[in-house]
C-alpha cells in the first residue's frame, strides 16, 4: 500500500513500488546499524540508542505490521518511551501503510523530514582507489576523524564505536587524506547480497573536491569483491548535491519515509 505526506505544501505519496526490496533494505538496515535495545509490537520495531542521534536507532519502524493495530502499537510505543524519558518518533517507510498515516493524521502529528533510500547496482566495472584507505575494523583514527568532521561529541562518539562493535556484518571503513590529513569518511556492511553505505561525511574545508565520491566508489568495490550485488544508501531528500553526487555513482531512489514527532 502506498502512504501520503505532507511536502513543501503538497502530498506526497510514500509507494511501496517493490515491496520485497523495501522489506529486504529496511531488514539489512536494521543489522548494519543496530539499535541496542528493540520491543516488537505487532510487527513493528520500537528502536532505542541512548545518547545517538540517529533516528533509525531511535524511533518506531515498521516491518510488518499487524492490520488494525497500529493505534495499539502508538499508544505502547508512547508509554514505553515515556517510561525511558525520550521522545517518541514513528518511522513511516512503505511498509507502513495507510492505517500509521491515516492514524497519526488524525492526531495531528507532523512530518518531520524526507530521506530517501537510494539503491545502486555492483558491476564489474568498480575499482579501488590507491589512494583510498580501505579499513576492516573502525580504528581510532577514523571514529575521531568521522565524529570531528560531523561535529560529534565525545559522549556521542562512544555511542556509536559501541554501536558499531555490535554489526554482524562485515565492515569497511574508508578514508581519504588531504595535505596528509584524513579529508572524508565512509563506511559499509555487507550480507545477504547487499551493502549498506554509511557515515559518509567530509571535512568541511576539504568539500567538493571529489574526496566522497572517492571513499563512495572504493567501498562500491569493495562491497562487489564480498559478493554483494547491490549497494543502498540513505541521504537527504532535499540534498542536491549529495544526490546529484550519488546519481553519477549509479544509485536511484528506491523509496523515501518520513520521521513524525508522536
Amino acid at each position: 500500500m502506498a502512504a501520503d505526506a505532507a511536502r513543501g505544501g503538497r502530498r506526497v505519496t510514500i509507494a511501496a513500488t517493490a515491496p520485497d526490496l523495501v522489506d529486504a533494505l529496511e531488514r539489512h538496515c536494521a543489522k548494519a546499524w543496530p539499535a541496542p535495545e528493540i520491543v516488537r509490537l505487532n510487527g513493528w520495531e520500537l528502536r532505542f540508542a541512548p545518547g545517538s542521534r540517529s533516528r533509525r536507532v531511535n524511533a518506531l519502524t515498521p516491518l510488518s505490521p499487524v492490520p488494525g493495530k497500529f493505534e495499539e502499537t502508538l499508544e505502547l510505543a508512547r508509554k514505553l518511551c515515556r517510561q525511558r524519558d525520550v521522545a517518541c518518533t514513528v518511522r513511516i517507510t512503505p511498509a507502513a501503510g495507510a492505517e500509521a498515516t491515516a492514524v497519526l493524521d488524525r492526531q495531528g502529528v507532523p512530518v518531520l523530514d524526507f530521506t530517501a533510500v537510494e539503491v545502486a547496482p555492483l558491476g564489474p566495472g568498480l575499482a579501488l582507489d590507491a589512494e583510498v584507505t580501505i579499513e576492516t575494523a573502525p580504528s581510532r583514527a577514523w571514529i575521531d576523524g568521522m565524529a570531528a568532521a560531523n561535529g560529534v561529541g565525545a559522549e556521542e562518539k562512544a555511542v556509536i564505536e559501541r554501536l558499531l562493535g555490535d554489526v554482524l556484518y562485515p565492515q569497511a571503513f574508508a578514508t581519504t587524506m588531504q595535505d596528509g590529513t584524513p579529508a572524508a569518511f565512509a563506511r559499509a556492511a555487507v550480507g545477504d547480497g547487499l551493502m549498506g553505505i554509511f557515515h559518509v561525511t567530509t571535512r568541511a574545508d576539504a568539500r567538493r573536491k571529489g574526496h566522497a565520491r572517492r571513499a563512495v566508489s572504493s567501498l562500491m568495490a569493495w562491497g562487489r569483491r564480498q559478493g554483494a550485488m547491490r549497494a543502498y544508501l540513505q541521504v537527504t531528500a532535499d540534498n542536491a548535491p549529495a544526490r546529484a553526487l550519488y546519481a553519477e555513482l549509479g544509485f536511484r531512489e528506491a523509496y523515501v519515509y518520513t520521521y513524525r514527532p508522536a
